[in-house]
C-alpha cells in the first residue's frame, strides 16, 4: 500500500491533530468505567521489535484467576484516526459480566502516521497473541466485535485474517455501524432519513488519511464488501444506525453474506452514527444502546 506524499502527510497531520485535541476535550470524561468494572491494562507484543499494542482485558465479576474462558476481541471506533481505546468500556464490561467471557479491547495504529495496512497488521498481531495464550483463553470460543472503524476492522479480521489462525475458532463477528464499501464517493452516500450524518469532509479525511491511493480502496482489507463472502464466520451480526449514511451499504453487504449461506442478522438501531456512546459530540440514545448490547449478549449465549 502506498503512503502519502510529504505535502499530503503534513496537511493531514495538522488537521487530524486539531480534531484529536477537540475529541479529547469532548469525550475523555466518558472513558471512566463503572466502579465495579473488573479490568486490567496489558501490552501485546507487535511484529515490530520494541513496539507494543495497548489493550484492556475485561473480566467477569466472579472471575477466578487462571480460569480459562472464551474471549471476545473488540476494536474501538474513531475513523482510523482518533485514539479512542477505552471508549467501549460499557459494552466490554457488559459482555464480560453477562456472557462469562473475557473481553480483550485492543488498540491499533492510527492514520495518517500509519496508513493501511497498519491497523490490519495490529489486528493480526493481536489475534496471534490471543492464539498463543491458550492457558488463558478458550480458543474454541472466540468472537470479534467493533464499532465504526473498529467494526470495519472486525469484519476485515474475521474474513481476511481468520484463515491464518487454525488453532482458534472465530465463531462470530459483531460489527456496529461500520463502513463496508469505500469505493462509493462520500458525496453519494445518503440515507432516507439522516440523523446528524457524518460530514463529507470528515469522510474524505478518513479515506485520504488511511488509504491514500484510490485504487486501494477496493481492497477487502478496507472495504469488506469486496471480501469473499464465504470467508466470514458462520455468524455475522451487523448493527447499523437508522440515520447513518453507512446503513444502505451495510444492508447490501448483509444480503450478500446471506446469499452466500452465512447466518447474518442486520439489526438496525434508531439514531445517528455512534448513538450508543454518551459523548457530547453525538446524539446519545441509551435505549438503543441497551437494546443493541443486549442483542449481542443473547447472540453470544447462543453462539458460544
Amino acid at each position: 500500500m502506498a503512503e502519502h506524499t510529504i505535502w499530503q502527510y503534513f496537511r493531514l497531520k495538522a488537521i487530524i491533530s486539531l480534531i484529536r485535541f477537540l475529541n479529547y476535550i469532548g469525550t475523555r470524561r466518558y472513558f471512566t468505567p463503572s466502579p465495579t468494572c473488573n479490568r486490567k491494562a496489558i501490552r501485546i507484543p507487535s511484529r515490530d521489535l520494541g513496539r507494543f499494542i495497548d489493550a484492556w482485558i475485561y473480566y467477569p465479576h466472579n472471575y477466578i484467576e487462571g480460569e480459562k474462558l472464551g474471549v471476545v476481541i473488540n476494536w474501538h471506533g474513531g475513523a482510523y484516526m482518533l485514539p479512542n481505546l477505552g471508549m467501549d468500556h460499557q459494552f466490554c464490561e457488559k459482555i464480560a459480566a453477562e456472557n462469562n467471557v473475557l473481553v480483550l479491547d485492543a488498540d491499533y495504529r492510527k492514520a495518517p502516521e500509519y496508513p493501511l495496512p497498519g491497523a490490519v497488521e495490529d489486528a493480526e498481531d493481536t489475534l496471534r497473541w490471543v492464539e498463543s495464550q491458550s492457558k488463558t483463553f478458550d480458543l474454541d470460543r472466540v468472537a470479534l466485535s467493533g464499532f465504526s472503524s473498529g467494526g470495519n476492522l472486525a469484519l476485515v479480521a474475521s474474513s481476511e485474517l481468520r484463515h491464518k489462525f487454525q488453532n482458534m475458532n472465530i465463531r462470530a463477528v459483531y460489527s456496529f455501524y461500520p463502513g463496508v464499501d469505500f469505493t462509493i464517493p462520500p458525496e453519494e452516500k445518503t440515507v432516507p432519513e439522516p440523523i446528524r450524518p457524518l460530514p463529507v469532509f470528515f469522510q474524505n479525511l478518513l479515506v485520504d488519511a488511511y488509504v491514500p491511493r484510490i485504487e486501494d480502496r477496493k481492497s477487502p482489507r478496507f472495504s469488506p464488501m469486496f471480501a469473499v463472502a464465504t470467508a466470514f464466520p458462520k455468524h455475522v451480526m451487523l448493527i447499523p444506525c437508522s440515520g447513518d449514511i453507512f446503513k444502505p451499504e451495510t444492508e447490501v453487504f448483509g444480503k450478500k453474506l446471506a446469499q452466500a449461506g452465512c447466518d447474518v442478522e442486520v439489526f438496525e438501531i434508531e439514531g445517528a452514527h455512534g448513538c450508543d456512546k454518551n459523548t457530547n459530540t453525538r446524539t446519545f440514545r441509551p435505549e438503543a444502546r441497551d437494546l443493541a448490547y443486549s442483542k449481542v449478549v443473547q447472540s453470544l449465549k447462543d453462539v458460544m
